[in-house]
């Protein structure tokens, strides 16, 4: 008998890595059993309720939110006459499938039934090893953060010309024109006249000492 996820399970997998989804939905396919997705992201109140309970070990669960924006873990269990079942040798059948679902797509899984201690048979995961917390989502807010902090660091390396000239002198002054130029895509129009100014500053304090020295 084939099965598939009911839209309860599909949207417990809102979250969850992409590869694990695959498994899952690969898995409910080729199951000698029906199962049901039991949970897939976790907030961080829902980690804490679970450690204080004794269902969980650890406040690093793959069920949390990575850097990349992923839950890596899913729970299922087997639904027997419209519920769920908790009766072992089922989880087993589930584990079959899944393993089998792991192979066919070359992804690697991690089962909790597999553990030497605290075996959790609900439980799946994307290894440590190859899925790491590190991703996109994490690299992009850093690029971003990079772009501002530059962008700042332009914009007042030419203003601090302002108010006096030793700011701008302390770096040469073709530094600051190329910080200033990479980032003129980014520049507002008061950027712009205070850069202005800063460079009319800059000017007069060089004419004002070649009068001195003449």
């Amino acid at each position: 008998m084939a099965y598939s996820l009911s839209a309860r399970s599909n949207s417990r997998l809102f979250g969850v890595h992409p590869d694990l989804v695959r498994l899952v939905r690969r898995a409910i396919q080729i199951t000698e059993v029906d199962f049901t997705v039991l949970e897939g992201v976790r907030d961080i109140g829902r980690q804490k309720d679970m450690v204080a309970s004794g269902a969980s070990t650890t406040m690093n669960s793959r069920h949390l939110r990575a850097e990349n924006g992923y839950g890596h873990a899913v729970d299922l269990a087997p639904v027997v006459n419209g519920s769920v079942s908790w009766d072992w040798p089922l989880y087993h059948k589930i584990a079959k499938a899944m393993k089998q679902a792991a192979k066919e797509l070359r992804i690697a899984i991690e089962w909790g039934g597999d553990w030497k201690t605290f075996k959790d048979g609900p439980h799946w995961q994307l290894p440590w090893e190859q899925y790491s917390s590190k991703g996109p989502i994490a690299g992009a807010k850093q690029k971003a953060e990079t772009d501002a902090q530059a962008k700042s660091k332009a914009v007042a390396l030419v203003a601090g010309g302002v108010g006096t000239a030793a700011p701008v002198a302390q770096e040469p002054l073709v530094k600051a024109v190329e910080v200033v130029t990479a980032q003129q895509g980014d520049l507002s129009s008061g950027d712009w006249l205070r850069m202005a100014i800063a460079v009319m500053v800059v000017c007069l304090t060089v004419y004002l000492a070649w009068r001195k020295l003449s």
